[in-house]
């Protein structure tokens, strides 16, 4: 192919000789664009536009115009292949309105598909859409059904990569539609395979599986090993979205047995890369790690450098499901390198993510701001709508790191600017994850009706997002601050409401979470045998699903009520299985919680002795970590606290020990209150 440029080169330059020689200015200037257009195919953009400007200058000087619309069109190519952006873009602007002067409909249908070709590549699809929609408003006089198949496709994909799903579905038809006219099987391939993956996106399995099983059907009439490939992927792919994870892993299955067979390592480590994930989905970890080390593998025989950067983050996903962040933090860092000498910032910056996400699992909150920044400081250096969705869930990151310090002021500026970044791009999904944010800073800061107005906006972007499990949430907080604001009857209802969705979805867990909720309300209420129920409920389950933090949660929860009704005996006995499994768990929240319990009910049983050890281990826990157990119960949202008078210390050692020692307690505990919060996880 290069050999064929070399060649139209040569003869370009002869003809560029015999009209100079002619003294034929215009065939001059045809001869300098077209040396122009062969040095652009050649990838030698630079000489490109040194000829395609010599060619303007000719046109201009003749007065061309026509001449002119090509050639700033030629430019801009050139321009953009070199990364000089603004001046590509003025060139396709200039190219344009030429064409518009001169009524020129093909030459402005050209014009209009590459701008939206320049904005797509960038990014941009929301400045991409208009021109694609004003190429297919000239689509009737143009006659021309492949190019207003491919201005379908386009402008598809852009709402598509808007989150404009029902839009891209209405494109691709168009563009499926067209292919079909033109009796052109792998147009029609293209279009069935995008197709799916719009259905898919509006989560409507059967039609996307539907047009994924077409798209199968057509490469195997063609013999395309890279779309029958592609057909199996993305079957299994709609398969994990209906959470069969099993029939996902005998497409990927099909998917490495293809590539075995057309000897493609390349699909082969595709094929390894999404059975590895499969894999970690079902918590098969050893397999899922055996699958991504032989796509690691691959790629680093290729020499695949983005190929191990993408090896590098599947093996990094495996360990933080394992809860090695270490060893994640690790495949990181080797992916960092890697994106570092790739030059490649969009890289740089999802890994510096993904490294402040890491630390955050490692509690090392501080860390983890510095590396959300650093994310930021990269993301600064891109443009397109994606680049600020990941600048508004940085801003979200920091949110949450801020909010774990206890640093709430802060959390909430972060959030804000999140939720802007979300508004901006009408990005639901992302609404609703800063109000969240927004609505348990504003409550950590005791701002409980500002916490009211952001968590019922929570509630109506879930409504629309019309996601069963975001609503289950969404009700659970506004019920467990309805409770706190003591509105019983509202919080009864939200959090009734999240117990059937849970029920509906058949999601156990989330079931556990708002019968403890409604646990919670009832015991403040006072209607302790109904909070009882409830709180058995979320002990069942918990057992059932073998959840020890639920277990422990639950076990407090029954001792607090039994304490509330003066069932001491039984109290005692949840109580100290709630020690158990809070040691077990090494959870410093939930071991004072039931020292505290279990001291003041063995008080009541006129037990001082044990009374006194059990909130000395309290005691002694506190000061040292005061602060963090502040962080721990703000961050677990206590939402239904069922706040019990307590024993000052010191009054009880009295009854244990000589005055000195009680007097000397007492004075250690000046100014603390010792209220007891109920349990809620």
């Amino acid at each position: 192919m290069k050999g064929d440029y070399d060649t139209a080169l040569k003869l370009h330059k002869t003809h560029l000789c015999i009209a100079q020689e002619l003294s034929d200015y215009a065939a001059q200037g045809r001869a300098y664009g077209n040396m122009g257009n062969a040095y652009n195919a050649l990838g030698m953009y630079d000489q490109a536009v040194k000829y395609h400007r010599q060619e303007l200058q000719i046109s201009m000087e003749v007065n061309d115009r026509a001449s002119q619309a090509s050639t700033h069109g030629n430019l801009a190519v050139a321009y953009q292949a070199l990364g000089a952006h603004d001046r590509a873009l003025q060139h396709y602007q200039n190219h344009l309105n030429i064409a518009r002067e001169l009524r020129d409909i093909q030459s402005e249908a050209r014009a209009l598909s590459n701008l939206g070709n320049f904005h797509c590549s960038r990014g941009e699809y929301v400045q991409a859409a208009p021109y694609y929609e004003q190429y297919l408003r000239l689509a009737p006089e143009l006659q021309d059904m492949e190019g207003e198949g491919k201005v379908c496709h386009n402008l598809g994909y852009a709402h598509y990569c808007l989150g404009n799903y029902q839009e891209a579905v209405k494109y691709y038809e168009q563009d499926l539609a067209l292919a079909k006219d033109l009796h052109d099987k792998l147009s029609q391939a293209k279009a069935y395979c995008n197709l799916g993956l719009a259905f898919k996106a509006l989560l409507n399995f059967n039609k996307a599986e539907e047009c994924q099983k077409y798209l199968l059907s057509l490469a195997q009439s063609l013999n395309n090993s890279q779309a029958k490939f592609r057909a199996l992927g993305n079957l299994g792919d709609i398969f994990i979205c209906k959470k069969d994870i099993s029939g996902a892993i005998k497409f990927y299955e099909q998917q490495l047995g293809l590539a075995h067979h057309v000897k493609d390592r390349r699909l082969e480590a595709s094929a390894y890369a999404a059975l590895g994930t499969a894999y970690r989905m079902i918590q098969k970890h050893d397999k899922a790690l055996g699958y991504h080390t032989q796509e690691l593998e691959v790629y680093q025989e290729l020499s695949d450098l983005p190929g191990e950067c993408r090896a590098h983050g599947h093996l990094a996903a495996v360990y933080m499901a394992l809860g090695k962040y270490t060893m994640a933090f690790k495949c990181y860092e080797e992916q960092l390198d890697l994106g570092q000498k790739l030059k490649d910032p969009s890289l740089e910056a999802q890994v510096y993510g993904n490294m402040g996400i890491t630390k955050m699992n490692m509690n090392v909150m501080e860390e983890a701001i510095g590396y959300f920044e650093q994310q930021l400081a990269m993301l600064q250096q891109l443009s397109g709508n994606e680049s600020v969705l990941d600048r508004g869930r940085a801003y979200g990151n920091l949110g949450d790191c801020y909010e774990a310090l206890g640093d709430y002021e802060e959390a909430i500026k972060y959030y804000e600017q999140y939720l802007s970044v979300a508004q901006s791009l009408n990005r639901m999904q992302d609404q609703a994850k800063a109000y969240r944010g927004l609505g348990n800073g504003h409550r950590a800061m005791g701002s409980l009706q500002q916490a009211l107005v952001c968590f019922e906006k929570r509630l109506v972007v879930a409504h629309e997002l019309g996601e069963a499990f975001n609503k289950a949430q969404a009700y659970g907080e506004l019920g467990s601050l309805h409770s706190q604001l003591g509105n019983y009857e509202q919080a009864i209802s939200c959090l009734e409401r999240q117990l059937n969705i849970a029920r509906e979805m058949k999601d156990r867990a989330l079931e556990s979470d708002a019968a403890c909720g409604l646990g919670g309300v009832y015991q403040q209420m006072g209607e302790y045998d109904t909070a009882l129920q409830y709180h058995q409920l979320d002990l069942q389950i918990a057992e059932e699903t073998n959840n020890p933090t639920c277990q422990g949660r639950a076990y407090g929860n029954l001792g607090l009520t039994y304490e509330s009704l003066g069932t001491f005996e039984r109290a005692v006995v949840y109580q100290e299985q709630h020690l158990s499994i809070a040691a077990q768990m090494n959870d410093l929240v939930a071991k004072t919680v039931s020292y505290s319990s279990l001291g003041r009910t063995h008080h009541a049983l006129q037990n001082y002795s044990q009374a006194v050890m059990y909130l000395q281990e309290g005691s002694m826990q506190l000061p040292v970590h005061s602060q963090a157990l502040d962080a721990s119960f703000l961050a677990r949202q206590e939402p239904h606290s069922s706040v019990f008078a307590l024993h000052p210390f010191g009054t009880l050692l009295w009854k244990a020990l000589p005055l000195t020692r009680a007097h000397g307690i007492l004075s250690s505990w000046e100014g603390k209150t010792a209220d007891t919060v109920f349990l809620a996880h």
